[in-house]
């Protein structure tokens, strides 16, 4: 396998393993006592968890940026003509693919949310063949088609994971997110891959974390009249575990970026869906949950995939060729 192809299924499959444990945390956030006021508006709490979550995000990875000497590259980056692109990545994948995220898990539970967000794997391939031109193969259908099933499969026992039922508002957050990411992806695969730029995947999720930051500040904070909740989660001890999250995060969606300006969305993504099965082994080790025989059919499903996805076209085409060479 080429070293680099393999680099970025290595950072495919671990962007999934942080964003599963972030889900988890997150989904413990969301139940502390601090927003038991706001239980008829559940969604003002889950805005500022995301608001709270974007900010810290930039922090870190600005002291990142500055600790690795990258500071010319983001000025460079703000300079050039791709920001616009980064920018409209940021709004679809923060404010709009983020917050239905964190709402659905708010309305519907962890694992439902884990769940049906991961189909985003098909919209974003979907997009991605009809924008970028990106060769599908046999191989990588079936890989994609392995996913889903899994997914499928699993969707029969999540109802005894979570006690939320599934909801009509939760559902339609999942759809903002769903389509959300899934343009998100297509951006910044578009920018990172396809495009020809130099741009450093961590200067990308910086701007991304900073504009969604910046949109929630001024636009969507103030409008839900939320600035007094988030003063109050700033003096309290739940500000340390949203500053957690939003390092696990910001992790996870530095190897996601990095892992699609290497292997493609398509790819990227499959990978990166793997938080579902992630985030329920996550709540079988600290909760105690029971799983039955299709977690395990899901789990070998997605082993399955991964292994069809890590193999690079190249390979296949040299494993070709010498089998041709022979005959």
């Amino acid at each position: 396998m080429d070293k680099s192809y393999r680099y970025g299924v290595i950072a495919g499959i671990f962007s999934g393993i942080t964003w599963a444990l972030y889900t988890i945390i997150n989904n413990l956030i969301t139940k502390n006592t601090i927003f038991n006021s706001y239980i008829e508006k559940m969604f003002i709490p889950v805005l500022v968890i995301v608001f709270l979550h974007d900010f810290f995000s930039s922090i870190w990875l600005f002291f990142y940026l500055w600790r690795k000497k990258k500071i010319f590259e983001l000025k460079k980056t703000i300079k050039s003509k791709n920001i616009f692109l980064i920018f409209l990545g940021a709004l679809f994948g923060g404010p709009i693919g983020m917050s239905g995220y964190l709402l659905g898990i708010k309305y519907m539970g962890a694992s439902y949310t884990a769940s049906f967000s991961s189909t985003y794997l098909i919209v974003g391939t979907i997009l991605s063949v009809i924008f970028l031109k990106e060769k599908i193969n046999l191989r990588m259908i079936v890989a994609v088609l392995i996913n889903m099933v899994g997914i499928f499969i699993l969707n029969f026992q999540i109802n005894e994971m979570d006690s939320n039922k599934i909801s009509i508002l939760g559902i339609f957050f999942l759809m903002l997110c769903i389509f959300g990411w899934a343009l998100e992806g297509l951006i910044a695969s578009y920018i990172l891959k396809y495009k020809n730029t130099d741009i450093d995947p961590s200067v990308a999720i910086f701007i991304r974390q900073l504009t969604s930051t910046i949109f929630y500040s001024f636009l969507i904070i103030p409008y839900i009249g939320a600035y007094n909740l988030v003063f109050i989660v700033l003096k309290s001890n739940i500000v340390l575990y949203i500053a957690l999250i939003s390092l696990i995060g910001s992790l996870s969606f530095f190897l996601w970026y990095y892992s699609m300006s290497i292997i493609g969305v398509a790819r990227g993504i499959s990978l990166n869906v793997s938080y579902i099965i992630w985030t329920i082994i996550f709540e079988i080790i600290l909760f105690n949950v029971q799983f039955q025989l299709n977690f395990i059919v899901a789990s070998i499903l997605f082993i399955v995939s991964v292994l069809l996805i890590a193999i690079t076209p190249d390979e296949k085409e040299c494993l070709s060729n010498s089998i041709d060479g022979k005959v």
